[in-house]
């Protein structure tokens, strides 16, 4: 009988339990997957159904669902998040939400979220798609201009620490956030005066934390202030009044002092120092020349746009509003005609 059955040192026989084990193994990891799968699944609808989806625009309560709506509405959402209309992309990205469980949507509806100003739902979902994906640089990004935009300063700097640890360079954002703990926080005039000294002299971009300083004692930032600073600090000198400015420093610096000559500080026996000089901006230039010709008339005014999405606003900005990158913008000075200060009587 022996001689029908394989011997326990034949080598078949190892590889018929080499192959069984795998078979088992894989089977088993295969079951696995799948239980943790429908386990996840059911952790993302039980997470989305805290948010209420009443108080959105669209009813979808009555909507069936078919697999083949899924790209339709996904499109539809996407237009009517950049079209501004959030509480219907919000109510589409939760309706998707609970039908697919694909948790690829949960970042459109975090961004949904964050747009339309509900900023600590969008942590929540930001901190559940990095309990699935910890090393999310995206969510990971938006995550902290979200703490920094709630001045929870601790919290974005300890994201930017795992940021660090993942190769980023995120030097301009640290910089950025001391400043903005600085200038945001409650702290003595002294001490923060004392901490913006500091951040300019340890800063790569010094011109930040000076255009600070400069709103807080602008006879010490003329101190700091250098020519590499001049133009991004253009809106910030033009707008000083003629006590703040410093005649011993500016002389040192030709393209201030032919801007402070446009403006009408500087007297006319400076002409000659000054007229073949450039401000290094056409329209203060221009501004000098109409006073030369004695026309009073024209003012500065100032646009700022970003250099990474090219988007602009009338308003100054350290991070961009559109694409939120850091120290990323210019200046450009535009002239118009000024307008004359009127007082209106109630009698």
């Amino acid at each position: 009988m022996g001689a029908f059955l394989p011997n326990h040192n034949d080598p078949i026989i190892s590889i018929l339990l080499l192959l069984g084990t795998i078979f088992v193994v894989s089977v088993l990891s295969y079951g696995y997957s799948i239980w943790k799968q429908e386990r996840r699944q059911k952790e993302l609808l039980g997470f989305i159904q805290s948010f209420d989806s009443s108080e959105c625009a669209l009813d979808t309560q009555s909507m069936e669902f078919e697999p083949s709506m899924k790209k339709p509405l996904f499109l539809l959402a996407v237009a009517y998040e950049r079209s501004g209309e959030y509480s219907k992309a919000i109510n589409l990205y939760l309706y998707l939400l609970k039908y697919t469980s694909d948790s690829s949507l949960l970042r459109h509806l975090a961004k949904s979220y964050q747009k339309a100003g509900f900023l600590q739902r969008a942590v929540d979902i930001y901190i559940e798609i990095l309990s699935m994906t910890p090393r999310d640089k995206e969510s990971l990004y938006r995550l902290e201009f979200i703490y920094e935009h709630l001045r929870e300063f601790k919290r974005a700097n300890e994201i930017l620490e795992v940021l660090e640890a993942q190769g980023e360079d995120i030097g301009r954002l640290k910089e950025h956030l001391m400043l903005q703990n600085i200038t945001k926080s409650h702290m003595q005039n002294d001490e923060k005066i004392t901490k913006l000294v500091e951040l300019i002299n340890s800063s790569s971009s010094s011109w930040a934390p000076l255009r600070e300083l400069f709103r807080v004692d602008a006879k010490l930032a003329w101190r700091h202030f250098s020519n590499k600073d001049y133009k991004k600090l253009v809106d910030i000198l033009w707008k000083l009044e003629s006590w703040q400015i410093d005649l011993d420093i500016i002389k040192e610096h030709r393209e201030v002092s032919k801007m402070y000559y446009a403006k009408g500080y500087l007297a006319e026996d400076f002409l000659q120092k000054t007229a073949d000089e450039s401000s290094e901006f056409f329209a203060i230039d221009l501004i000098a020349d109409a006073r030369d010709s004695g026309n009073r008339l024209a003012e500065a005014t100032f646009k700022y746009s970003c250099l990474k999405c090219k988007s602009s606003s009338p308003l100054s900005f350290f991070r961009c509003p559109n694409c939120h990158s850091v120290y990323s913008f210019n200046i450009e000075v535009l002239v118009e005609q000024k307008r004359e200060k009127s007082s209106y009587s109630l009698q």
